[in-house]
C-alpha cells in the first residue's frame, strides 16, 4: 500500500457516535465537564513498513553494462521491510467541552523500540596447522553473524483532536498532527573470538503527519484510561549519498502503525459535581449474543531465512584455515494493508465489574509484502515509435527502451478466528478487555518478470495457509442500550520451520511472522 490513506479508524470511531446524533438517539448532554488540562502516562504496541530501496544508474551511450544487444542504464533493489517492538509514552494536554463536542490540543513523548532486522551468519570451525583440530572432526566452533537493524527509537508529536461525547462516561475522538521520529542504524558483528563489535552505527530523524483516533472513558471524576491508536507516516524521496552526479540514490518511505493505553489526571475532575456525575453513570446489562462489523489497517512482519549446510569433513566451502558448514541469513519482510472484520459473539457480565465471553470472525485483508529488482534498458538495433532521435536505435540515442523488474509478492490474505474474551467494566458502559483466540491465515505468493515495454510473465504463484495463535487489547463502549463503538488492537504470530533434503547435507528455510491489525467499529448487542 503506497500513499497517505485516510484515517480510517478515526473516521469508525467519529462516524460511530455521529450516526445517531441528529435524532431522538442523540445522547444527552453529559454531566461530566471534560474541560481542562490532563497528564497521562501509558505503553503499547506498534509496528513499521518500510519501503526501502537503491539504484545505480548511468543514462550516458553505453549505460552501466551491455549485455549483448542490451544496454542497462540503471540497477535497483527494494524491500518492504517490516518490524515492531514496543513503546512507553507521557503526555499532556487541554481539552474544552462545547454542548457534545470536545475539543483539544495535546503534545507527548514517546520512547520505542520498533524495530526491523536482517542478517548473515554461518557456523565454522578452525584448522590448526600445528595439531589436531575441530575440522578434523567436522565440530563446530563457532556460529559467527553480521546483523543490521533499523529501529524507531523514540518521537515527539502535537497533536489536536476534536470528539463527541459517546455516553455519560466516554468520548471517542479523532486526532491529526506533528510527529518527529529518531531513528537509528547499526551494524555489529558477534563471534566466539570477537564478542559483539559494533561496525557501523548512525542515527536520524524523520518529519511526519499523524492521524488517528481512540477512545477515552472516566474511571472516577479525576481518572480516565484511553486506548489509541496513531498512524505516522513518513515521505522521504530520493536521496543522493554522494551527490547527484555520483550515480547512486536512495529512499525509505515508512508507515508507522501504533497503540497505545494511557492513564491520566485530569485536573479538576476531583470535585465533588465531576464524582457525583461518574457515579450517576447508569448501568446496562452486557449479557447477551452479538454482532458487528469493524475496519482499519494492519502491518505484517516476516522473518524469513534460509540456509545452505554440510556438515560433513571439509563442510560447504574452505576459506584459509575456515571450514564453512552453513552459510545462511535473515531479514523482516514486511508490509501494510487494510483490512475489514465481520464478527459474532456472546457476554456474560461477572457481577457489577467484570465481563467473559467468547467470539468468532472473519476477517478481510489485503496486507503485502514485496521485494525486487528493477531496471531501466535500451536495446540495440531498436528503435522505439515515440523516439525521434537522430540514432540508428534507442541506444545510440540514449533512450530508455523500458523498465524491467523481478518481483516477489506475498500476500497476506483473509482469516477467520475463534477465542475468547475478558475484561473489566471502568466504568458502567465502558469496558477494556483482552482476547486470545486460534486463527487460520490464507497466504498467496508470486514473482512476476516485467519486461516493460513487452509485457509481464508470472513465473512462481503458489497458495498456502498458517495456524497461529492471536492475543490482543481492546475498548468497547456503549453507545445505546444496544449499540456500542469499540477499538481493538490484535497480534497473530505464527512459527513455521521447514526442512528440505538430508538432514546432514541440505537446505533450510525458515519463516517466524506476526500480523497486527488495529481496527474500529460498531457491535449491536441482543439481550
Amino acid at each position: 500500500m503506497r500513499g497517505t490513506k485516510f484515517a480510517v479508524i478515526s473516521a469508525l470511531l467519529l462516524s460511530s457516535t455521529a450516526a445517531y446524533a441528529a435524532d431522538d438517539l442523540a445522547p444527552p448532554p453529559s454531566a461530566y465537564d471534560w474541560t481542562g488540562f490532563h497528564l497521562g502516562a501509558g505503553a503499547g504496541l506498534g509496528g513499521v513498513a518500510h519501503n526501502a530501496g537503491a539504484e545505480i544508474y548511468d543514462y550516458e551511450t553505453g549505460g552501466l553494462i551491455q549485455v549483448g544487444p542490451v544496454d542497462i542504464f540503471s540497477i535497483g533493489a527494494m524491500i518492504d521491510a517490516g518490524g515492531d517492538g514496543y513503546l512507553g509514552t507521557i503526555e499532556g494536554g487541554y481539552d474544552v467541552q462545547v454542548g457534545n463536542f470536545v475539543l483539544g490540543i495535546q503534545g507527548d513523548y514517546t520512547w520505542s523500540d520498533i524495530d526491523a532486522t536482517a542478517g548473515i551468519n554461518g557456523e565454522v570451525c578452525y584448522e590448526d596447522p600445528n595439531g589436531p583440530d575441530s575440522c578434523d572432526t567436522a565440530t563446530v566452533d563457532d556460529d559467527p553473524s553480521i546483523d543490521y537493524s533499523l529501529s524507531a527509537k523514540s518521537s515527539w508529536s502535537v497533536l489536536g483532536r476534536v470528539g463527541m461525547v459517546a455516553n455519560e462516561g466516554a468520548l471517542a475522538y479523532a486526532l491529526g498532527g506533528y510527529t518527529r521520529t529518531h531513528l537509528e542504524g547499526a551494524l555489529t558483528l558477534t563471534s566466539l573470538p570477537t564478542g559483539t563489535v559494533p561496525l557501523v552505527s548512525y542515527d536520524y530523524d524523520r518529519d511526519g503527519w499523524t492521524v488517528g483516533g481512540g477512545i477515552e472513558a472516566l474511571i472516577s471524576g479525576s481518572t480516565s484510561m484511553k486506548m489509541e491508536y496513531r498512524r505516522t507516516r513518513w515521505d522521504n524521496s530520493d536521496t543522493y549519498p554522494l551527490g547527484p552526479e555520483a550515480g547512486i540514490s536512495t529512499w525509505d518511505d515508512a508507515t508507522v502503525h501504533t497503540i497505545r493505553g494511557v492513564l491520566s489526571y485530569r485536573f479538576g475532575g476531583g470535585s465533588a459535581e465531576q464524582q457525583a456525575a461518574v457515579d450517576a453513570i447508569p448501568t446496562v446489562d452486557w449479557t447477551g449474543f452479538s454482532v458487528g462489523a469493524s475496519g482499519g489497517f494492519s502491518t505484517v512482519r516476516h522473518n524469513a531465512g534460509i540456509e545452505l549446510h554440510d556438515y560433513t569433513l571439509g563442510g560447504l566451502i574452505q576459506v584459509g584455515p575456515v571450514d564453512i558448514f552453513s552459510v545462511g541469513g535473515d531479514i523482516d519482510f514486511g508490509g501494510e494493508g487494510l483490512v475489514g472484520r465481520l464478527e459474532a459473539g456472546y457476554d456474560m457480565q461477572l457481577g457489577n465489574r467484570f465481563v467473559a465471553g467468547v467470539l468468532a470472525d472473519y476477517t478481510f485483508s489485503n496486507a503485502e509484502s514485496q521485494v525486487g529488482l528493477f531496471g531501466d534498458y535500451c536495446l540495440e538495433g531498436y528503435k522505439s515509435g515515440g523516439n525521434s532521435g537522430p540514432g540508428a536505435d534507442d541506444c545510440d540515442d540514449g533512450y530508455v527502451t523500458g523498465s524491467g523488474d523481478l518481483t516477489y509478492t506475498l500476500k497476506t490474505g483473509d482469516s477467520w478466528s475463534v477465542g475468547g474474551r475478558a475484561g473489566v467494566l471502568l466504568n458502567p458502559k465502558t469496558l477494556f478487555y483482552g482476547l486470545g483466540a486460534y486463527t487460520r491465515t490464507s497466504m498467496d505468493a508470486d514473482l512476476t518478470l516485467g519486461t516493460g515495454a513487452f509485457g509481464s510473465e508470472e513465473l512462481l504463484s503458489y497458495s498456502y495457509d498458517r495456524d497461529g495463535w492471536t492475543y490482543g487489547i481492546g475498548m468497547e463502549t456503549m453507545l445505546t442500550d444496544n449499540l456500542s463503538t469499540k477499538l481493538e488492537y490484535r497480534n497473530t504470530k505464527w512459527t513455521d520451520e521447514e526442512l528440505y533434503g538430508d538432514a546432514l547435507q541440505g537446505f533450510t528455510r525458515t519463516e517466524d511472522s506476526n500480523v497486527q491489525s488495529f481496527t474500529a467499529g460498531l457491535t449491536w448487542r441482543i439481550n
